[in-house]
Formats: structure tokens, sequence, C-alpha cells
């Protein structure tokens, strides 16, 4: 009986210790997070290659075990797996080592600018900023360096922005109309007319009227007013306009029927409802290039 119980515990044993030379998805698991982790910080994909490769072989492998004696292949693939991502993670280390000095002077300079700028242009900046110092905070170098580098070969850009704006703050501030008619020459009844005032207060405030009154086709008649209120920023060469609030004032149109076999012709009314709403996710805000509100607009009225 002991001789027995003997022999089945070194059978015991051994399938432990084959059991324990296998490949485990723990293993597998800890070894794909380590890859992710050196990927999201920005590793190349050169340096990562051999790893998941052997990642990949070794899982593979694993998998292929259940109907073939694939666990040598498993064990050989781990092993190698083993060695390329630690050297992938020294390669991370010390390039980490070098990049620190590099960001933390690349943010110097990109808060040394920040003073320059105002209004959308600072806010267009800080977006970018707060990325490469959020980056920096955790450690992600490459990713901080990167970001960091895109800003910092940006500024004279974002300058020459700040200028521009600068100059059209000046210059806006007014009232600007463009006047449109629609006409046929087939049929002179066809007469409507489209006006849009862009209203731009020295103190920011915008409102933006569109109209139109006449008949613009052949069975149709239109008289309806929007105005939208918020306010006016510059950003570069553009104007920004921030709606928050669109109110429709007249919605009246009238389409004409053709009755009685075409011998009568009546207009009907289609009234639809006015209302005034409040407006919080950018659906009616405005951009127009200056160029382009000079080009179609008139500035009938200045405000100094």
């Amino acid at each position: 009986m002991k001789k027995r119980l003997a022999i089945l515990a070194t059978a015991f044993f051994i399938v432990s210790v084959v059991a324990s030379c296998g490949v485990s998805d723990t293993m597998l698991d800890d070894a794909d997070k380590r890859l992710k982790a050196l990927k999201a910080k920005g590793l190349p994909d050169s340096v990562l290659s051999l790893p998941q490769v052997h990642l990949y072989q070794a899982s593979d492998a694993k998998k292929r075990s259940k109907y073939s004696d694939t666990k040598g292949e498993a064990r050989a693939a781990a092993k190698l797996l083993k060695k390329e991502l630690a050297n992938a993670e020294a390669y991370y280390q010390q390039k980490v080592s070098k990049f620190r000095p590099q960001v933390d002077s690349l943010i110097a300079v990109i808060k040394k600018n920040r003073d320059n700028f105002t209004g959308l242009t600072l806010k267009r900046f800080d977006s970018m900023s707060v990325v490469a110092d959020s980056f920096s905070k955790i450690d992600w170098l490459m990713q901080s360096y990167a970001k960091a580098k895109e800003l910092v070969d940006l500024i004279p850009q974002f300058n020459a922005d700040a200028g521009r704006a600068k100059e059209l703050r000046a210059i806006v501030p007014g009232e600007w109309v463009c006047t449109q008619q629609d006409k046929s020459a087939e049929n002179k009844d066809i007469n409507a007319v489209t006006k849009k005032i862009f209203t731009f207060e020295k103190n920011g405030k915008a409102k933006f009227v569109e109209s139109k009154k006449g008949r613009s086709g052949l069975y149709l008649r239109e008289d309806w007013e929007f105005v939208s209120t918020g306010i006016w920023e510059v950003a570069g060469d553009t104007i920004h306009v921030f709606v928050s609030r669109f109110a429709s004032v007249r919605q009246m149109f009238e389409r004409m029927f053709i009755l009685e076999g075409g011998k009568k012709k009546e207009w009907r009314k289609e009234p639809k409802p006015t209302y005034d709403s409040a407006i919080t996710d950018g659906s009616q805000d405005r951009f127009v290039a200056f160029a382009d509100l000079k080009e179609d607009f008139e500035q009938t009225k200045k405000f100094k």
C-alpha cells in the first residue's frame, strides 16, 4: 500500500513539474498588458514588433497544445517573449531618461508664450498645451515631447493669428448687410429678396438676422425671419458667432394649387409656428472668414 502511495505521489509530482513548466494564461495576459502599456506610452512598433510576434506564437502554441504536442513550442516562444519584452522596457527607460529635460524645456517655452494670447487663440493654445502637460505628469514623456514640440513649432503661427485677430476686433464692429434677389427671366412674377444682417457690438454681443420675402418660385411665396443672438470672437482671420438663442419671428408660406383640370389657380397659406429657443449645443453657431464677409456683405454701420 505504501509503495502504491509512493508511486502515486511521484506521478503527481512529475505532473506538477510538467504543468509548472507550461505557459500560463496569467503570464500571457501580463505580457499583453505590458506591451499595450508600452505602446500607449509611444514606444515605436519597430521596438515592439518582436515581443508581439513571440506573444502571438506562445498564445497560438498554447491553444494548439490541446490537440497536439506543442508545449515545447509554447515554452520556447514564451522564453523569447520574456527576453524581448525586457529589452523593450529597458529601451523605453533609456529613452525616458533623455526626454525629461527636453520635455521640461519645451513646457517652459509654452508657459512663457501663453501670456501673448487672448480669446479663442488662447483657448486653442491651452487645449494643445494641456495635452502635453498631462502626458508629462504621468511620465508618458514620448507623447508629451511630441505634443509639446508640435505646439512650440506652432507658436509663430499663433502669434500671427493673435495679431490678425487684434486688427479685426477694431474693424469688424458694426452692421454688415447682404441682400440677394431671386428673379426669373421666364416668369417676371418671381421676385423674392433675401437679406442677411450681422450686427457685431463692441462689447462682444452679436446678432444675426436672416429674412426672405416674395415669390421665390412658380408655386411658392415666402415671408420668414430668423434671429440668432449670442457673442462674437475672432480667431486668426475668422469671425466666430456663438449663438445662445435662436428665434423664429415669422414663417409665412403660400403655395399655389392648380384646380379644375388647370382652369383655376388658388394660393393657400401654410404658416409655420414661431418660437424662441435657448441653444446650448452649438448647433446654430456661425463661422465666417473676414475675406468672405467683405466680399458678400456691405458694412452699413461702424461702431467705434
